[in-house]
């Protein structure tokens, strides 16, 4: 007995069909078609109808689920041909993880600033907690910066916490103090009434009206318009990694302390650190150029004695932290994207 050929012939789905099983529109299929993703298994040359198999029908139902979940058409390919496609799918899951938490951070930051509509209302500190942090954040406000938002200090009240910010663009440093306050403010003071405030003794009582805030301490006040052209940038977008990489004791003191006008953090596969190394590292996972005058103001700047800092990748900015001063921090931006 023989086989008919027609018994040979894979069942062909229409356009229409395959759409309707699959669950992506008959647009999407002729997209995904063209860019090569799911290329019909035969096309009519009279017609230009697409024919498809029922094999096919798995991998359209695969691409619907990613269209859904907004996989790149690039990567839809290499998850359907490629040889670990759940890892591929695991790294595109945290992308849309990080991207939550961004959006999570801009929507807080948009609450804040909805909550810091003004209404004349203050703040108490004690002058000892703002010089302190003040002394650690002003070495990075950019005084002749042609953006007049980056001129000043960026206050942040929120959650009982105000948060002193200073930004170059090479350098961001924070400083946060406790408060008993349940304001909420977000307003740019000029570089001038911020060593005004630093200079203050006693209680520091700070206002702040619409365009404009007022420090009230013992025997007098100080008040100044509030700088308002531009956005401050927003300090949380900067997340250290969790397996950044932390420089103590020797490597600290060859990072400070050399020669030359940069350094570099040479990091390992392991997560040793070499500073200025002078050969190729076979082992290397990473490394950053860093100006080495900045990363001493900013080091400098920290006001306790236990100082880390920390390594997350060769583009990524070096975090400066203390270990006594749990709020008080400094970012540093590489110089560039070092290679060995």
């Amino acid at each position: 007995m023989t086989t008919s050929p027609a018994l040979l012939t894979p069942a062909l789905l229409t356009i229409g069909e395959m759409a309707r099983a699959s669950a992506l529109p008959i647009s999407a299929l002729r997209f995904y078609d063209k860019e090569g993703v799911l290329v019909p298994h035969s096309v009519d040359p009279h017609t230009g109808y697409r024919w498809y198999t029922d094999d096919q029908l798995r991998d359209a139902r695969l691409i619907a689920g990613m269209r859904r979940v907004g996989v790149p058409v690039r990567e839809m390919t290499a998850v359907l041909t490629g040889p670990d496609p759940h890892s591929r799918l695991d790294a595109h899951l945290r992308n849309l993880e990080d991207g939550l938490a961004d959006a999570r951070a801009e929507l807080d930051r948009i609450h804040r600033l909805i909550d810091s509509r003004p209404t004349a209302t203050g703040v108490t500190l004690d002058s000892w907690d703002v010089r302190r942090a003040l002394d650690a954040v002003l070495f990075a406000v950019d005084a002749d910066s042609e953006f007049p938002i980056l001129r000043g200090v960026h206050i942040d009240i929120h959650d009982g916490v105000a948060a002193f910010i200073t930004t170059d663009r090479y350098r961001l440093a924070v400083a946060e103090v406790s408060v008993r306050s349940n304001l909420t403010v977000s307003a740019v003071v000029p570089l001038a009434f911020a060593r005004r405030m630093r200079d203050i003794v006693g209680v520091v009582t700070l206002t702040f009206a619409t365009r404009s805030v007022t420090a009230s301490y013992p025997g007098g006040s100080v008040s100044s318009p509030l700088i308002e052209d531009g956005e401050f940038p927003d300090h949380r977008i900067l997340r250290e990694d969790r397996g950044a990489t932390e420089l103590r004791g020797d490597q600290l003191a060859a990072l400070l302390n050399g020669s030359t006008e940069t350094a570099i953090v040479s990091v390992d596969a392991d997560g040793s650190a070499l500073i200025d190394p002078a050969d190729v590292v076979p082992a290397e996972r990473f490394r950053v150029l860093v100006d080495r005058q900045r990363l001493r103001e900013a080091a400098a700047a920290q006001p306790g004695r236990a100082l880390v800092i920390r390594a997350s990748g060769a583009a990524l900015p070096l975090a400066i932290r203390t270990t006594d001063y749990a709020g008080y921090f400094s970012y540093l931006m590489p110089l560039q994207a070092a290679h060995t």
